[in-house]
């Protein structure tokens, strides 16, 4: 058992995910890469190590099952034993208005985006408690926590309520010498957001309102996250920081808009290209 705290991450198979464990292992951490599928995880260990990681394990964990995450925090703990970062950054999105969205989503958004994140957490602060060693929890949240867009209110509800969980854990938890705070990410290019920029005009509409001028990469979210959970942010907590590229000023990212100029008739557009969306399209993004 190492006496050195180890680096956790869930959600680590996405491309946020696998960039922040790569910050993590060049500063030479133990890593634990946590996510419901791992099969494609282990070049990435194999990454880690070369980058300078001391050691990568790798745990298969569903955040919605709460016995897998009480196992897979006793297996870091047997395995490693001192947890003294943690990444929330598992998380689940699907475009749909308000009326659309069914059961299923809305509690899909809920499980994942929200009771998995409390109950990782949760179980991961009570580790950090145990060995009184303190420790630092990022949330990954999003800009659109604070800023509305169409099409996104399933999304935006769960991630909203991450901050003021974010503010509740560093409020309760400082006594141990836990801090915790949230990474509010803009567009960044990933697999989650490429079908939308891929939309003939979508791009260009984002850079013109974009003031850095680019789109966000994972790795910037990566450096906003080890600032955060690092030696320079001690007296860090209960913040939300926004990662946007000053997207947000305009109100961005907006990817939709309602046609209301019919009562009782709306119609979804698409803000790059101002034409009608079919709502097929919407449901397989």
């Amino acid at each position: 058992m190492t006496q050195e705290a180890c680096a956790v991450i869930s959600g680590a198979g996405g491309e946020i995910g696998r960039a922040i464990a790569s910050r993590f292992a060049r500063d030479g951490r133990h890593i634990v890469l946590i996510d419901r599928e791992v099969s494609n995880l282990g070049p990435l260990s194999a990454e880690l190590i070369d980058s300078g990681a001391k050691d990568v394990l790798i745990l298969a964990a569903d955040q919605t099952n709460l016995d897998a995450i009480n196992l897979a925090v006793n297996e870091i703990v047997d395995r490693i034993g001192v947890i003294g970062t943690f990444v929330a950054n598992a998380g689940f999105a699907r475009f749909g208005g308000f009326l659309d969205t069914s059961p299923k989503v809305w509690d899909l958004h809920v499980d994942i985006n929200l009771n998995g994140t409390f109950h990782m957490c949760q179980a991961i602060a009570r580790n950090m408690i145990t060995h009184g060693m303190g420790g630092s929890i990022t949330l990954i949240s999003s800009c659109l926590a604070l800023f509305h867009a169409d099409q996104t209110g399933a999304y935006s509800a769960t991630k909203a309520a991450l901050l003021m969980l974010t503010k509740s854990m560093a409020a309760e938890l400082g006594v141990y010498g836990i801090r915790a705070n949230s990474v509010l990410p803009g567009v960044v290019e990933t697999a989650m957001t490429r079908p939308m920029l891929s939309v003939e005009g979508c791009r260009e509409a984002l850079l013109q309102e974009t003031p850095i001028g680019r789109l966000g990469r994972p790795e910037d979210v990566a450096e906003a996250v080890a600032f955060l959970a690092g030696p320079h942010a001690g007296f860090i907590t209960g913040a939300s920081l926004l990662v946007d590229g000053g997207q947000s000023i305009y109100g961005q990212p907006q990817w939709f808009r309602q046609d209301r100029s019919k009562p009782g008739q709306p119609r979804w557009l698409s803000t790059a290209t101002n034409s009608p969306v079919e709502s097929t399209h919407l449901k397989s993004v």
